[in-house]
């Protein structure tokens, strides 16, 4: 047997005390405190999104940890404040059947609690900023058990989730990530920086300026003077420019696609040859090569095999919107910086557009499926004008 996950330890220990603490207070004063803490967390998540920019030169993990603390301390209170009015009206009932009932209700209503505990509590650890506690809980037998039987997470966690997640990254799932696909073998070193050494010309790399910081990624030519990249490098900037051998030429987003997580740029003074997407969508078992500039540092060719392809419902760039990708599971190393990069396959051709790395498993990429990001990207060549550049998302 393997380690034992120590949050599925805490459901267990969580579950036995709730049902405990159940028969001993009764339903009443159970229902009335879960309403009471219902509406102090709804005042808190109406309240949060207008305080939390003070917090923004405060680090991410202080900043979800004085978050957090805020609004665990308002559930308290309005919890405490429901469930003295419960016990007075437990009490009243007595010791009789009723009473007994009572108890019996209390069980069933602490078991209910420690379940929507698990399910709303998994959600937010689960795409928070701390990444080992984040990967427990993606591997958590007690919350994926939970989060096959209970609706994907509620706006609450959601908008919790935008207040905490300061990386400007999409959310590639809703709720828990999909458990990555066996392992698959990759192809050796030598082969992809074969593979990659004939698209490398045609990737530069990107650097966006706006929003009071600058974000680093990767681009490649899809058409004569034309990139694409991820929406999420660019969005919100007023200066973009791309970078290949020591030469930089100034960008311009033609297309925006926020949901897709997508971005057209023109770049006049760009000459290097378009790469060409694949005509199909590579299946498990493809090989090739991914091509960035991981922390916006030099091009780097890593082996990529593609290990399973879906669709996955997660968020679009802003986080506000759910949105379904059709999306490649890679067994790649995926970086930030790398974000934006092609799938180069072994003829040469664009199997994929890297767009986020796993929570789960540090050696698992994710990529938007050829198709889907052309027919976005097709209708938009030729096209010169800016388009507007976005919210920020910091």
């Amino acid at each position: 047997l393997g380690p034992v996950n120590p949050l599925d330890l805490l459901a267990i220990v969580m579950l036995v005390l709730a049902v405990v603490l159940g028969v001993r207070s009764g339903a009443l004063p159970q229902l009335l405190g879960l309403m009471g803490a219902a509406v102090a967390a709804l005042t808190g998540l109406a309240v949060l999104p207008a305080v939390t920019p003070i917090l923004d030169s405060v680090p991410a993990a202080i900043r979800a940890v004085i978050v957090l603390s805020v609004l665990l301390g308002l559930v308290g209170v309005g919890e405490a404040f429901g469930a003295t009015f419960g016990r007075a009206a437990s009490k009243a009932l007595g010791d009789g059947l009723l009473g007994t009932l009572d108890r019996v209700g209390g069980a069933l209503v602490g078991a209910a609690q420690a379940i929507l505990i698990l399910w709303l509590a998994g959600g937010v650890i689960a795409s928070g900023p701390f990444p080992n506690l984040a990967a427990l809980a993606q591997r958590s037998s007690a919350l994926r058990a939970v989060d096959s039987f209970l609706p994907p997470p509620t706006e609450i966690v959601l908008e919790l989730g935008r207040i905490l997640d300061d990386s400007g990254l999409p959310d590639v799932f809703i709720g828990l990530e999909q458990l990555p696909a066996p392992d698959i073998n990759l192809p050796s070193d030598a082969l992809a920086r074969e593979i990659g050494a004939r698209a490398a010309p045609s990737v530069l790399r990107v650097v966006a300026d706006g929003c009071d910081q600058r974000s680093s990624g990767t681009s490649f030519v899809v058409a004569p003077k034309y990139l694409v990249t991820n929406a999420h490098v660019v969005v919100g900037a007023d200066s973009i420019i791309v970078q290949t051998s020591g030469n930089s030429y100034k960008a311009t987003p033609v297309l925006l696609d926020t949901e897709l997580d997508i971005a057209l740029l023109y770049a006049a003074g760009v000459k290097a040859p378009p790469l060409t997407f694949s005509s199909t969508e590579p299946g498990r078992g493809a090989i090739g090569a991914g091509i960035g500039y991981p922390g916006g540092g030099n091009e780097t060719v890593v082996p990529a095999t593609v290990a399973a392809v879906y669709y996955a419902q997660g968020l679009d760039v802003t986080g506000k919107s759910r949105v379904t990708r059709r999306i490649l599971e890679l067994r790649s190393r995926v970086r930030p910086g790398d974000s934006g990069g092609p799938l180069v396959l072994q003829n040469g051709s664009v199997g994929g557009v890297v767009f986020a790395e796993s929570k789960v498993d540090p050696t698992v990429g994710y990529a938007l499926s050829p198709q889907q990001v052309w027919q976005r990207i097709a209708p938009a060549i030729g096209r010169t004008a800016a388009v507007a550049p976005g919210p920020c998302l910091r």
